[in-house]
């Protein structure tokens, strides 16, 4: 038991039959935490005029880490799980959850626990913990060195584990991590952060309740009820540990070497026999393997981790899909360093026609000339490299695989296309979700070897590569030579491990998906045509990432221990087939992915069909149509207005406009506001918004009758002051920690479009909301719920009381979101139209309810 923390843990039946667990707090908890927990909780999450604001607080994080800086089991061989004799540690296999025992469980997450420490304590001095990422794209460390452990706590308060947080500050700036939007979307994330050591302080109370928890809680005796078991909680937060175990250390990977050094409880690299200094220039053959095509047979392929499958699972794996698989050609190894620098030698990075074009706004705006983490010795013209691993820089090995994002990766299997002679429609292309399975060993798919069909259940590190063939499970300290290990019966290497794979598929929902109630938001944000999967793991995954099952998802232009290989597909049938193809949903707005019924130029044509549809909303008007329902954005602001003039002696500046689409709505609030925020998932729609903020006028054109079509020019409402308002592409289900505080915030048309509008609606209030005392929240809706687009459990109203069989509506729902903290001071009708062409418009008669933010 933890001394003084926690009392005995009982379970009791509710009277509805569910458990209930209950815990006896003490006040003998640790008084520095608490202390600071209460002083934070008062205040808002501060903005620091630079990160260095946040330097001189912890004086012990250059060289070896003291002994304190272990919250949970220090890296000593026959101390923590997974530590070797020579004190090297890596992962251990999943936990069997049907006959997992209490020490197997608790061995699994201590030596998750620890190698985040191991990793962390690479890091040299108090600056990398606080210093931005070049990119200003992510969080610093210090969000990440504390973010798992909020997680933990997080999801076991969602599970019924513990009734209240440990910290609700450090739970509320650590619990979301970034999404960036776009490669351009910069945050510099300029606030003040806890210290390191008041973090390390933090993580060593949640470390020591959590092992009571394990140890101690009645509730593990439901561990084999999988997803139905409180406990899947604990296992949960051990596998998001695991993701930013990687993520983590990809941001360490970006980090100057003189912020680093390498932990010496951390495994060794791979082989290096081909690395050559940077004069060498690599010949294929000799310094790295020629890659030729393996041919794959065709056939079926089932896609989906069976319910009853012992081992954790995020939400996106479960499910069922059966895809026809052509017959391919894809290569032996992965692309090697080697291969790569044949394109980077023939001014690929240089060529716009082998880019695909957001690729090529990528490669302009970050100025890329060569990958990521190769570092060039001497001018860029001699095409000198070394390369940088995750601690430091080695001569180049050009027999590991390249390690690039997905933009790279599209513009290399064009350029070799062009190279060959082969037409790109038919030519060289990244791998599909379907293919990837049909080239793994046939076992895989094998149900009746149980446990056994997946190895990431039941080998270690130390076993991973000599026993299967994979660098998985940290079996090295970095990618290893793409022939290093031995192939499968298929000849192909590394068909897992080494490193993720990019695919063509984008990221989406199988067939029969749910969401966890423990995560709701853990995928669904990013079913949205923006993400795409990657595949197979890296050197670095451990547990479920290992695993067959896993699927996992980035942007494009996110840099992962990412890597490729490439596939020739059917020349009798080469039409690109895609597990995301023709998708039920949910997915986030208008169905974002490939058709087998629609060509993709159909699509980008629909898209423009409904992009001008909305400028038309936010910007023209129709006279034929009813008067209640014209000049959209006018009345949405007049209504928000004659609520809120009636709060005498208040000030009003500053407002959030959710969902703000094409900006009508933002433009006409400067007119009345000083600082106004536009924020939406589509990026098409924040660059209209931003080329009026910048032009004043925009040309469209819209359909009249047939194919009759009438030009248009959308321009500012008269008396917008554009310094009053700027847009940012944002996710509205994850708004940053570090928002501030806003006098009003418009939600108009968009809760019934969010995949988890409670995750929205928990933001507006609560103790870090971003309402401010006495605000308003504005929040119109036809209610025109649909699972395409939010899984039926998550709706806030449109169903059935279970208990009464009464209707639960959606104004029932905010309601039930929002009474804590918010009163309802009116509710309206607020209509509106979209046309179809001049004689045909959609009617939308939204409900339009005001809430007034409690003193």
């Amino acid at each position: 038991m933890i001394g003084g923390m926690l009392g005995r843990w009982t379970l009791r039946a509710c009277a509805s039959g569910s458990i209930q667990h209950v815990r006896k707090w003490t006040a003998t908890a640790s008084p520095l935490l608490f202390q600071s927990s209460r002083a934070m909780s008062s205040t808002r999450q501060e903005i620091a005029k630079s990160w260095e604001d946040n330097l001189g607080r912890t004086d012990y994080l250059f060289g070896k880490r003291p002994e304190k800086w272990w919250t949970g089991k220090a890296p000593i061989h026959g101390v923590c799980p997974g530590v070797d004799e020579k004190g090297h540690i890596r992962g251990l296999p999943q936990p069997d959850l049907y006959t997992a025992t209490r020490q197997q469980l608790r061995d699994y997450f201590d030596n998750c626990w620890t190698i985040s420490e191991v990793l962390f304590a690479s890091l040299q001095g108090e600056e990398p913990f606080y210093r931005p990422p070049y990119h200003d794209l992510r969080h610093p460390k210090i969000f990440y060195y504390a973010h798992t452990a909020s997680v933990y706590v997080n999801k076991m308060r969602v599970a019924g584990l513990i009734p209240g947080p440990i910290n609700p500050y450090f739970e509320h700036i650590f619990e979301t991590g970034v999404d960036e939007m776009q490669w351009d979307d910069l945050s510099k994330n300029h606030m003040l952060w806890p210290s390191v050591e008041e973090v390390r302080q933090y993580r060593k109370v949640v470390y020591d309740l959590i092992i009571d928890i394990i140890e101690n809680h009645e509730g593990f005796e439901t561990i084999g009820k999988l997803q139905d078991s409180p406990f899947w909680s604990i296992v949960m937060g051990t596998e998001h540990e695991k993701i930013h175990i990687e993520t983590s250390t990809v941001l360490m990977r970006e980090l100057p070497t003189k912020y680093v050094s390498v932990p010496e409880n951390y495994p060794p690299l791979a082989s290096l026999q081909h690395s050559k200094p940077p004069s060498h220039v690599p010949v294929a053959g000799e310094d790295y393997p020629k890659n030729e095509l393996v041919s794959v047979e065709g056939g079926t392929v089932i896609l989906g981790k069976p319910d009853d499958f012992p081992s954790f699972g995020w939400d996106n794996e479960y499910g069922f899909k059966k895809m026809s698989v052509k017959p391919f050609q894809v290569s032996k190894f992965k692309v090697s360093n080697g291969d790569f620098f044949e394109f980077v030698s023939d001014a690929g990075y240089l060529t716009e026609s082998v880019w695909e074009p957001t690729g090529w706004k990528w490669r302009c705006f970050r100025n890329v000339k060569w990958p990521t983490f190769w570092v060039p010795s001497g001018p860029s013209g001699l095409h000198q490299y070394r390369l940088r691993t995750i601690f430091e820089v080695v001569d180049m090995p050009w027999d590991w695989p390249i390690m690039i994002n997905y933009h790279e990766a599209k513009a290399y299997a064009n350029w070799k296309c062009d190279k060959e002679g082969i037409p790109r429609e038919n030519g060289f292309r990244l791998l599909t979700e379907a293919e990837h399975n049909a080239m793994r060993e046939d076992s895989t798919h094998n149900s009746s070897l149980g446990v056994e069909r997946d190895f990431s259940m039941v080998s270690d590190g130390l076993e991973m590569a000599e026993k299967h063939g994979f660098n998985l499970n940290l079996a090295f300290g970095s990618e290893s030579p793409v022939n290093g290990l031995k192939p499968n019966s298929k000849g192909i290497h590394d068909v897992f491990g080494n490193a993720w794979e990019w695919c063509e598929d984008h990221f989406s929902a199988l067939e029969n998906f749910n969401v966890h109630p423990y995560y709701n938001d853990f995928s669904i944000p990013c079913f949205d045509g923006e993400h795409n999967l990657i595949l197979g793991g890296s050197f670095i995954s451990c547990g479920d990432e290992a695993s067959i099952f896993a699927r996992f998802h980035f942007r494009p232009h996110f840099f992962q221990h990412s890597g490729f290989r490439l596939v020739l597909p059917n020349q009798d049938d080469p039409l690109l087939h895609t597990s995301c193809m023709d998708n039920q949903g949910p997915y986030v707005g208008e169905n974002p992915f490939r058709s087998y019924l629609n060509n993709e130029s159909a699509k980008r044509y629909e898209a423009e069909v409904t992009l001008n549809q909305y400028v038309h909303l936010h910007y023209g008007n129709d006279p034929i149509t009813p008067a209640a329902a014209q000049n959209y954005p006018q009345r949405v602001v007049e209504t928000l207005l004659s609520e809120m003039s009636t709060s005498s002696g208040s000030t009003f500046n500053r407002v959030l406009d959710v969902g703000c689409a094409v900006g009508g709505v933002s433009f006409e609030l400067a007119k009345h506001f000083q600082n106004v925020l536009g924020v939406d998932i589509s990026g098409s729609f924040i660059e209209v918004a931003n080329e009026l903020r910048t032009n004043g006028i925009l040309p469209y054109e819209i359909k009249d009758e047939g194919a009759i079509k009438s030009q248009y020019m959308a321009s500012l409402p008269d008396g917008t002051n554009t310094n009053n308002v700027s847009f940012k592409h944002m996710d509205v289900m994850s708004i940053p920690g570090d928002m501030g505080t806003f006098d009003a915030v418009v939600c108009a048309n968009m809760i019934d479009r969010l995949s988890n509008p409670s995750s929205l609606l928990g933001r507006l209030g609560g103790d870090h909301g971003i309402v401010r005392p006495g605000g308003y929240v504005l929040i119109s809706s036809p209610y025109t719920w649909s699972e395409r687009f939010t899984p039926s459990a998550l709706w806030v109203g449109g169903t059935m009381n279970s208990d009464n069989g009464e209707p639960y509506r959606s104004l029932d729902g905010l309601h039930n979101a929002l009474d804590n903290d918010f009163e309802l001071v009116s509710i309206q009708d607020l209509p509106l139209t979209l046309r179809e062409h001049s004689r045909l418009f959609e009617y939308i008669a939204s409900q339009a309810s005001i809430w007034k933010r409690k003193s």
